[in-house]
């Protein structure tokens, strides 16, 4: 697909050539667990449960009684308890299988006293399931409260959300499972564990399943750590969005539409995600169908491609590594800027405009501090590989990459050794690619310094001449000029078992002569094979042999530590001596 851009006096007109690769979204092991593959238990016996400890004269509750476990009861006595919430509470939830017709909801802003330290305990998420098939919207819903401990029981069957949490410093999700009993259906509910502008989150020794959109999300939250969980059958395994400070590690992803998803969107709040680290964990096998709800959001995960393994979208200072990723039939980790899926990013601003919402499409955004592009990507050290017959890529949206690949290996049956159409590392080298094409007609800038240069201009102009317009905050340029770097994706030692692994880039990373056709616009690869022929030149540029995502200054990240009360997470405290954390 072209897109074409009529570019107003303050440019000239310009046409990017584009291939349609459009990966976006809008998310463990214990005695109480399944392994492997295994579901949680979905029946056990009603047992009343009076069990916990009491510290410095917290409340123990215990929901039922011996004489009544009825549904009713259950969850008339839990919803009475909770509006009457004391800071320390702990709630024991009863062994058994309990109906709910009405969402779990507390909220901390109720009142003049704050509240925190709540803990909700059952007996263990195949024991103490409460299904909420019959409450109209999310199972538990909690906000306003820090401080929170979800453990030891199962959210089933719930119509929107299983388990949502708003506005917490410090939440503690473990040993927890969320459950949609029927495969991939797109009536299932949306979320699993659904922790949002949250802070200092542990989530670990879980299982999610069925989500209709990711069955572990965390979005616009800081201080993270995602370990030992197990996602399968969801549309979306396990996603960060728009969060800082990720660590998401000895997970295990399968039979999901895409398994890990970090997305950074234009949602206009001024949370943007960025030091997030993928490592250590086992994503097999997702190449469910998309069974998500369409939305007219562009970065919905109903254009997710099925058969994707680890997707990042926007986010930029990301670090994958020591990760087995198999047998993915599209690709097994696609690294995009969010020109994919949504084209008008890359819009000339209009210098007419009056507003600042008129200046662009995304004019609001790009100046509340988001960057559709990404930078400082380090794929290492990662099993990848594909079995003989998996590959088999498909979706409407990235219909011309696949055809475009299969032409090259017609030509070039001896690259990934035949086990794959599009590469198994996929970058559209978008970003690069603005950064370092000059603008037709300008004065030495690039067309990336045009858009966000061009958007400054325009929206001093509108503050001038209308004093009502209020004020506004300048796109920081020197934040777009870090693109004009090389080094915005590395991938290194990453394959098995003598696999020649494939990765390329949609478009030329440090755009060439050839890059353009005779009127000077960029072609994407694709375009260059099909338009000039398979040829030596057009061959090698397929298939990046000249090792353009070899950086030699990759970046790293760092490890998260997440602090909840005097209690201190991740690899840097408690799993300090786990091998895994090593590296």
């Amino acid at each position: 697909m072209r897109i074409k851009h009529t570019y107003p006096p303050l440019l000239t007109t310009f046409t990017i050539a584009l291939a349609t690769l459009t990966l976006a979204a809008c998310g463990g092991s214990s005695s109480n667990s399944k392994n492997n593959n295994s579901e949680p238990i979905t029946q056990a016996e009603k047992k009343f449960d009076c069990t916990g400890s009491n510290e410095a004269g917290a409340r123990i509750i215990c929901i039922g009684s011996p004489d009544d476990l009825s549904d009713s009861a259950v969850q008339k006595h839990l919803l009475e308890e909770l509006a009457q919430a004391q800071t320390g509470d702990t709630y024991i939830l009863p062994q058994g299988r309990y109906n709910f017709d009405r969402t779990v909801e507390y909220n901390g802003m109720t009142d003049n006293t704050p509240v925190s330290h709540l803990t909700f305990k059952g007996a263990g998420m195949d024991k103490t399931i409460i299904d909420t098939s019959n409450a109209s919207a999310d199972g538990f819903l909690i906000n306003n409260t820090d401080n929170l401990i979800f453990e030891d029981f199962g959210i089933y069957e719930s119509n929107n959300n299983a388990l949502k949490i708003k506005n917490s410093n410090g939440v503690i999700i473990r040993r927890m499972a969320t459950v949609w009993e029927t495969d991939y259906q797109s009536t299932n509910g949306a979320y699993g564990m659904y922790p949002v502008e949250t802070q200092n989150v542990l989530i670990e020794d879980s299982f999610v399943k069925g989500s209709a959109d990711a069955g572990i999300y965390v979005g616009q939250s800081d201080n993270i750590i995602v370990r030992n969980n197990i996602a399968e059958k969801n549309v979306a395994g396990i996603e960060i969005e728009n969060s800082t400070r990720a660590d998401v590690y000895n997970n295990k992803a399968i039979k999901n539409t895409g398994g890990i998803l970090i997305f950074d969107l234009p949602i206009g709040n001024g949370k943007y995600g960025e030091g997030v680290r993928v490592f250590n964990n086992h994503v097999e096998d997702n190449n469910a169908p998309n069974f998500a709800n369409k939305s007219s959001f562009a970065g919905g995960v109903h254009i997710v491609p099925p058969g994707t393994g680890v997707i990042v979208l926007s986010t930029s200072d990301v670090e994958i590594f020591n990760n087995v990723i198999k047998d993915h039939q599209t690709t097994s980790i696609a690294i995009t800027s969010y020109l994919l899926a949504d084209e008008s990013i890359v819009d000339l601003p209009n210098p007419e405009a009056t507003s600042y919402g008129s200046i662009h499409p995304f004019a609001d955004i790009y100046m509340d501090g988001w960057s559709p592009l990404v930078r400082n990507i380090n794929v290492h050290s990662n099993d990848i590989s594909v079995a003989e017959g998996v590959n088999d890529p498909e979706g409407d949206l990235i219909a011309d990459i696949i055809q475009g690949y299969q032409i090259f290996h017609i030509f070039n049956p001896d690259v990934a050794n035949g086990k794959t159409t599009i590469p198994h590392i996929l970058y559209d080298g978008a970003g690069e690619l603005l950064a370092n094409t000059p603008n037709p007609g300008g004065e030495g800038e690039s067309i990336l310094q045009a858009i966000v240069g061009g958007i400054n201009q325009i929206a001093e102009g509108v503050k001038s001449n209308n004093p009502d317009a209020g004020d506004y905050t300048p796109i920081d340029l020197s934040k777009f000029a870090a693109y004009e770097q090389a080094n915005a994706l590395c991938q290194s030692s990453n394959g098995i078992d003598d696999l020649n692994l494939f990765a390329a880039s949609v478009f030329e990373t440090t755009p060439q002569p050839h890059s353009f056709d005779e009127n000077g616009n960029p072609l994407s690869k694709l375009e260059l094979l099909l338009e000039e022929g398979v040829n030596e030149v057009a061959a090698d540029i397929m298939a990046d042999t000249k090792g353009v995502m070899l950086c030699e200054e990759a970046y790293q990240g760092s490890p998260v530590t997440v602090i909840f009360d005097n209690e201190e997470f991740g690899c840097t405290s408690d799993d300090a001596s786990n091998p895994l954390c090593s590296i």
